[in-house]
């Protein structure tokens, strides 16, 4: 991707909407933004909000699936500041929890609504008290 896109893709999920948690509910296709190529949708990515999870896992969050079937990155929901320090309000979706692979635990996606059902999010990393934007992607609610 070159500098121009990650440009145009950063404007973009600054002038989006901060989402309420509560309106995620169910399940998305997850596609990784490059700019240049059509959106790429590895392994059959999608995030799964079942309507219970306030239950399950004592808040609001869900799960990575592949395949249909492989479950991986637990994660809780919230609305917050960004990470990257930037002034923006985000859905910060935080993997940073026992049960998930140590490699999976820095990872924490922020999320942008920019329209009903359909959601840019970057991938934020954070070492100790470093954070960086390494990718952009979608969300789009399955029917």
């Amino acid at each position: 991707m070159g500098l121009k896109d990650m440009f145009e893709l950063k404007k973009k999920f600054a002038s989006a909407t901060t989402p309420d948690p509560k309106e995620l509910r169910g399940n998305y296709e997850v596609r990784l933004v490059t700019g240049i190529l059509p959106d790429i949708r590895f392994f059959k990515h999608r995030k799964v909000m079942p309507d219970d999870v306030a239950v399950e896992n004592a808040g609001p969050g869900g799960y990575n699936e592949f395949l249909g079937k492989i479950k991986i990155g637990s994660f809780k929901i919230s609305v917050v500041d960004s990470l990257l320090g930037d002034g923006q309000k985000v859905l910060k979706v935080n993997y940073n929890r026992s049960g998930n692979p140590f490699w999976v635990r820095p990872l924490n996606d922020e999320l942008k609504k920019l329209s009903d059902g359909y959601y840019l999010g970057r991938g934020v990393f954070v070492f100790g008290k470093f954070a960086f934007n390494s990718f952009y992607f979608s969300l789009k609610k399955e029917k």
